[in-house]
């Protein structure tokens, strides 16, 4: 019988190991959630998930975390980030790990970039409709195989396997799963993206970037903790917290009125159902589902104060060859919820 299960082969993510008697106290001053609380007791250890944050307080990173034997694993996007002195830019473990680096300065930590060395399946079960919740981060370790249970999707979980046996790894992960391998089907990043996007999780380097706030990314209950103490960028996100909302915010959108399979691109911008066509955006897409036969579907992206809270709804249009330009509706979904780390 078919399984509903499908193995997607996901890019390199950034992957980086904080390795070093004083990891903790290193991780603990750039991330804005409590990473002190993390542990590595029993087989099966919960993780969290976090920014680390510059001094500006601006997000040079978006990761889950997982506390090892030595030290620490972060697991997030590729991502792109603009280097230090702006002249290029590179991928988010590196920013990463070059923080890392900035700011140890006798501390015993060492940044220890995985990238290459790991090859990332995620297994992706049920349909892509929206939700309000996502799983917490969790990581289980079978015979010396480690899987996690992430919040990127509403349900699935990511492998991390060594990249020079990648030809085994469909048998070795549908053995895990107790399924015969040639009932596991295989999907392609589209599909995770449009799992991710139902899950509403922001992916680095596509919807959050450095020059976003935390707060922005509306993920404020899952990844930052406002009683864990001083770290870097900290006077910034208490500064904003005390201060009231942003001004923009990720959100969801529920897209209708778009022709049968065709949707909006990223960095299309959305108006005022009331507005003209020469009125500013108060929308702006980062990320595109699925779009169905109903021309029906999800997206996400930046909307203005004046049209974040759910329920919102914004008008956008795209050009659909012989049908010429098409209006659709873009209304806001409720937030996805989380466990406060508090």
């Amino acid at each position: 019988m078919p399984s509903s299960l499908s193995l997607i082969r996901l890019p390199a993510l950034s992957i980086v190991d904080l390795v070093g008697a004083d990891a903790t106290a290193i991780l603990h001053n750039l991330t804005t959630n409590d990473v002190k609380k993390l542990t590595t007791d029993g087989p099966h250890r919960a993780g969290l998930e976090t920014f680390i944050t510059n001094v500006r307080g601006k997000c040079l990173g978006h990761v889950v975390v997982f506390a090892t034997e030595n030290g620490y694993r972060m697991i997030g996007a590729p991502g792109v980030v603009a280097t230090a002195d702006n002249a290029g830019t590179v991928r988010q473990s590196q920013a990463i790990a070059e923080h890392a680096d900035r700011y140890t300065i006798r501390e015993d930590a060492t940044p220890v970039i995985r990238d290459e060395e790991l090859a990332a399946w995620m297994v992706v079960d049920g349909d892509e409709e929206p939700v309000q919740t996502t799983p917490l981060p969790s990581m289980t370790d079978q015979d010396g195989v480690e899987s996690y249970q992430l919040p990127w999707v509403k349900s699935g979980t990511l492998f991390l396997l060594p990249v020079d046996t990648a030809a085994e790894h469909p048998s070795l992960i549908a053995e895990r799963l107790g399924l015969d391998p040639e009932t596991l089907a295989t999907g392609d990043v589209s599909d995770f993206h449009a799992h991710r996007v139902a899950a509403g999780f922001p992916w680095f380097g596509i919807d959050v970037t450095d020059a976003h706030l935390p707060q922005e990314a509306d993920r404020e209950t899952q990844t930052i903790s406002f009683t864990k103490g001083c770290y870097l960028g900290q006077e910034t996100v208490a500064r904003l917290d005390a201060l009231g909302q942003v001004q923009k915010k990720l959100v969801r959108w529920k897209l209708s009125g778009l022709p049968a399979g065709a949707g909006p691109a990223a960095d299309d911008k959305l108006r005022a159902l009331d507005a003209s066509e020469d009125a500013k955006p108060v929308g702006r897409i980062t990320s595109v589902g699925r779009i169905n036969d109903q021309g029906e579907g999800l997206a996400m992206g930046y909307a203005r104060r004046s049209h974040f809270e759910a329920g919102a709804k914004l008008a956008g249009q795209i050009s659909a060859g012989d049908v010429g330009d098409v209006a659709y509706t873009a209304e806001v979904l409720p937030p996805v919820l989380g466990d406060s780390p508090e």
